[in-house]
C-alpha cells in the first residue's frame, strides 16, 4: 500500500511554538527574543503550509475532471499541461487579483502553480507549489515548496527561497527541509486520530526585525493527530551572537508543558496548540 496522502500530509505544517510569561531580567528578555523568532518562523511555516491547503480546497484530485472542477466558487483551476505517459501534470489555481473569502474562511488572492510528477502518492512522486503574487490572510508568499514521497511511510518537505511579507510590512526570509515519518496509524487509513509522525529537519532564515536563526531537531519531534501538542522531542534554536536555546517537549505525555534551556538557565514554558 502506498502512503495515504490525506493522512500523511494533513495538518503537518508547523513545528509548534510556545508562550513565555512576561517578567523582568536578562534571561527572560533573551527568552522573549527566542519567542519572537519562533513566532515569525511559525508565520512562514503556516503560510507555506497553506499552499497545499489551497490546492486541496480547490478540489484537486488525480483525475483530469477533478483538476478542471473547483470545489470553491471563487477560484479557477486550469490545466496547463497533461502528459499521461510521463505522468506529469501542471496546473494553476487562480484566486483572482482581489481578496477572496474561501470556504475555510481564509482570504486569498493571486495564483499557485502546481506541478505533479509521478503517480499521485506513489514512491518517488513529487508535488511542487510555486506561488505568484499570492497572499493568504494578507501575508504575501513567494518561493517554492516541494513534497516528495520517499517510501510508503516517509515524505520530505522542502521550501526554498521563501519570503513572507507580513501585513505590517515586515519581511521574513525562510527555507526549510524536513522529513516526516508515520510511526502509527498506517493500518487504519480511514481513521485519522490514531496517526502519529516523527518530524526531523531544519528551518532557517531572518525574522522581520533582522535576527538570523536556525531551528534544528536534536531528537525527532513526535506529533500525534489525537493530541493538540508535540508529545516529545528536542528542538535547538541557533542565533547569531547568542547562546543556543533548546526546547524539550517531554517524554510522550499529551500536555502543553515544555522546557526552555539557554546555557545553564532553564524555564518551564507552555507550548501552543499545534
Amino acid at each position: 500500500m502506498v502512503i495515504n496522502l490525506k493522512k500523511s500530509i494533513l495538518a503537518l505544517g508547523v513545528i509548534g511554538l510556545f508562550a513565555i510569561s512576561s517578567s523582568c531580567g536578562k534571561k527572560e528578555s533573551d527568552a522573549t527574543e527566542v519567542a519572537s523568532i519562533a513566532s515569525d518562523d511559525n508565520a512562514a511555516d503556516n503560510s507555506f503550509a497553506d499552499l497545499k491547503d489551497a490546492g486541496d480546497q480547490a478540489g484537486i484530485t488525480n483525475t483530469t475532471k477533478g483538476y478542471e472542477k473547483s470545489k470553491d466558487t471563487c477560484v479557477k483551476v486550469s490545466v496547463l499541461s497533461f502528459d499521461s505517459i510521463a505522468k506529469k501534470i501542471k496546473l494553476v489555481v487562480d484566486f483572482g487579483t482581489t481578496d477572496c473569502v474561501c470556504k475555510d474562511s481564509r482570504t486569498r488572492r493571486g495564483k499557485i502553480t502546481i506541478d505533479y510528477t509521478g503517480a499521485l502518492g506513489a514512491t518517488g512522486s513529487e508535488v511542487v507549489y510555486t506561488p505568484e503574487k499570492y497572499f493568504v490572510n494578507s501575508y504575501g508568499v513567494s518561493g517554492t515548496k516541494s513534497i516528495k514521497i520517499i517510501d510508503k511511510l516517509t515524505h520530505s518537505v522542502k521550501v526554498e527561497n521563501g519570503k513572507i511579507t507580513k501585513p505590517d510590512g515586515g519581511v521574513i526570509t525562510w527555507k526549510s527541509e524536513r522529513t516526516r515519518k508515520m510511526v502509527a496509524g498506517d493500518d487504519t487509513p480511514l481513521f485519522l486520530l490514531d496517526d502519529a509522525y516523527e518530524i526531523e529537519g531544519t528551518s532557517s532564515g531572518t525574522n522581520s526585525v533582522g535576527k538570523t536563526y536556525v531551528f534544528a531537531t536534536k531528537t525527532p519531534l513526535l506529533k500525534a493527530l489525537g493530541c493538540q501538542w508535540i508529545k516529545s522531542g528536542k528542538l535547538e534554536i541557533q542565533r547569531e551572537g547568542k547562546k543556543d536555546a533548546i526546547i524539550d517537549y517531554g517524554n510522550g505525555t499529551c500536555d502543553d508543558k515544555a522546557t526552555l534551556n539557554v546555557g545553564t538557565w532553564t524555564k518551564e514554558i507552555s507550548a501552543k496548540k499545534w
